[in-house]
């Protein structure tokens, strides 16, 4: 019998010699939390592709902001012991985020309790952001919200988780310097005549609108026509929505007719007076039924721990 020439086959390539870019593509299936404190562990391959910016572009901060940063959090002591400090907060892995992006932080949604520190340090270093979620500002960064939004003049999407009070002199900074803007949200709030008119054909604002959402806001009828109103035009909304809010029937024939030319018009679930039936709200989702403007903070027990603590 012959011999035979036996070729043996090499080893399957290890994790830390696949290049950066595969390890990148892998990387992109990790949350925040890992891609933070787990994948840097690795080796210097890992550390180097998990550093690489374009996995940091679309941050959502909003899950468990504060449960995961107590003391005895999994993730605040992961990355305590990686970074060699005694206490990593929400407010250090915000900042650790956005500088792994390196500037190119294009989706963006922010914790409640935001400091105005946060909130500038996010302003400096996030010129490219496209989407933006802020939650209910206190009232010293409310007043001053117009003021930082020429810093992201690339916006597309803008949600806002309670109407801001200076909403008109926002609505007039959008329009100034957000050409792109398509998607405004607004989830809470009261809307008064000068915010409707804000929203309605007279303004810049309106023209560059696609998408509208005042869901679970005080909508009187009255400011609910007028914006409606503003809705036709050589740039139509195609799509507005104003669900479970109160201040108007959601089945008023007139308000059904002004939205019948829009292509998604949904206000299900609205009514004229703020009477909890136990399917859409739970009594607390409305901050008023005035035109009294309240910043609503829903502290959850993490965040009166939190409070605590600090």
């Amino acid at each position: 019998m012959a011999d035979r020439t036996t070729r043996s086959t090499p080893p399957p390539p290890q994790w830390a010699e696949l290049p950066t870019d595969c390890l990148v593509h892998v990387f992109r299936r990790l949350d925040l939390d890992e891609l933070a404190s787990a994948a840097p562990l690795g080796c210097r391959g890992w550390r180097r592709a998990a550093a690489d910016p374009s996995l940091w572009r679309a941050l959502d901060l909003r899950r468990d902001h504060l449960a995961r940063f107590m003391p005895w959090g999994a993730l605040a002591g992961a990355l305590s012991r990686l970074h060699g400090v005694h206490r990593f907060t929400l407010a250090g892995f915000l900042r650790l985020c956005v500088a792994r992006a390196a500037g190119t932080v294009a989706d963006l949604a922010l914790p409640p309790l935001l400091s105005s520190s946060e909130l500038d340090h996010v302003a400096a270093e996030c010129p490219a952001l496209r989407r933006l979620a802020l939650p209910a500002l206190p009232p010293a960064d409310d007043a001053r919200l117009p003021s930082l939004l020429p810093r992201w003049r690339r916006l597309t999407h803008l949600e806002l988780d309670s109407k801001p009070s200076s909403f008109p002199a926002v609505a007039a900074a959008l329009a100034l310097h957000c050409p792109d803007l398509a998607v405004l949200r607004v989830t809470s709030g009261s809307v008064k005549p000068e915010d409707a008119a804000a929203m309605a054909a007279a303004s810049p604002l309106r023209g560059r609108l696609r998408s509208l959402c005042l869901d679970r806001c005080y909508l009187p009828r009255q400011e609910l026509l007028a914006i409606l109103a503003g809705c036709g035009g050589a740039a139509p909304l195609r799509e507005f929505t104003a669900r479970f809010c109160v201040g108007f029937d959601d089945k008023d024939e007139e308000v059904l007719a002004r939205g019948a030319a829009i292509e998604r018009f949904d206000i299900g679930g609205s009514r004229l007076l703020d009477e909890p039936d136990g399917d859409a709200t739970n009594g607390d989702d409305y901050c008023d039924t005035s035109y009294v403007d309240v910043n609503c903070y829903s502290l959850n027990t993490f965040d009166f721990l939190f409070l605590l603590y600090i």
